[in-house]
């Protein structure tokens, strides 16, 4: 019996599957701007010399919590060759900005000192960038979802905004990731995508579509999420995360302060009753892990 068609985005909304507490993991993005194709895998069968390649993977493994993606935007010119070193933080996150002649002369580019902010070449800046996963060689549902909210947001916003190779959640499509901050959201419609960027310029978030901050782990992710939700605090800076204590093998009591207070959340992960095709070249369906708020109080008051 043949598999049936499907998108495995249009499944995920169907079934209402919560997107909260799963943001991809990283404090350091290495974006590069590549605008031939994309392969399935853009990186390892990319054009790039071998040795661009060998130097630019020894770097993000020796950088803690480093990921790397292609970017790119549609322009008659790619030179000069665009580069974003992203610092994604609780606090104070910013980019790192650098205008390349060639891709050799990553070599000569301090990646790691520009994620610390130290840089004699590239310029620092907390302006916010946009990124929207239109990877349709790796899921055919980020070409059909996130390539439309590319066109639509770009005609809207800019110059901000940029095309990126996989940053995971298939089934999340159209995914988009406000930076600096690297906050994820998912299933964004055009919208939608367009309330995300306005309040992500007035310093807030917003709760519909939220996948997580990609500087916190999956339960702590999800734990924001609920307790913005009940405490209504919508500014990204008013959570500050203290600590999390694992309750038991599938549970999590995690606290944030705030201005005046303190916030605690005890959230459980689960696998989902329904069954779906995760990605759109699945060949089985499976559950999928949810989380689900146990318990929500404000434990202390600060005067």
């Amino acid at each position: 019996m043949s598999r049936p068609f499907f998108y495995c985005s249009e499944l995920s909304r169907h079934d209402a599957e919560k997107p909260y507490g799963t943001a991809s993991t990283g404090e350091v993005w290495v974006l590069l701007e590549y605008s031939r194709g994309w392969n399935a895998r853009a990186f390892e069968d990319s054009d790039l010399s071998a040795t661009v390649k060998r130097h630019l993977t020894r770097t993000i493994r020796n950088i803690p919590r480093a990921r790397l993606l292609f970017i790119k935007q549609e322009r008659l010119s790619v030179h000069p060759l665009t580069l974003f070193v992203v610092r994604s933080r609780e606090r104070d996150p910013f980019m790192v900005k650098f205008h390349l002649e060639s891709y050799e002369q990553l070599m000569e580019t301090d990646i790691a000192a520009a994620a610390t902010g130290k840089t004699m070449s590239g310029i620092i800046t907390r302006e916010p960038l946009y990124l929207i996963c239109t990877h349709g060689k790796r899921d055919k549902c980020c070409a059909k979802f996130g390539y439309a909210l590319y066109k639509s947001l770009r005609a809207e916003t800019g110059e901000s905004v940029w095309q990126s190779s996989h940053v995971g959640g298939d089934r999340f499509a159209a995914n988009l990731i406000c930076f600096p901050h690297g906050l994820f959201y998912g299933h964004v419609t055009d919208e939608a995508g367009q309330m995300i960027i306005n309040e992500y310029e007035e310093g807030r978030l917003v709760l519909d579509g939220y996948r997580g901050r990609t500087c916190y782990g999956h339960a702590v992710q999800s734990a924001e999420f609920f307790i913005r939700h009940e405490s209504g605090l919508k500014g990204l800076d008013e959570l500050r995360y203290l600590h999390r204590e694992r309750v038991n093998e599938h549970s999590w009591r995690v606290q944030f302060a705030a201005r005046r207070s303190i916030h605690e959340a005890r959230v459980t992960g689960r696998l989902s009753q329904f069954q779906n095709y995760i990605t759109c070249h699945s060949t089985e369906e499976q559950s999928v892990l949810q989380y689900v708020l146990d318990n929500y109080q404000m434990i202390r008051s600060v005067d």
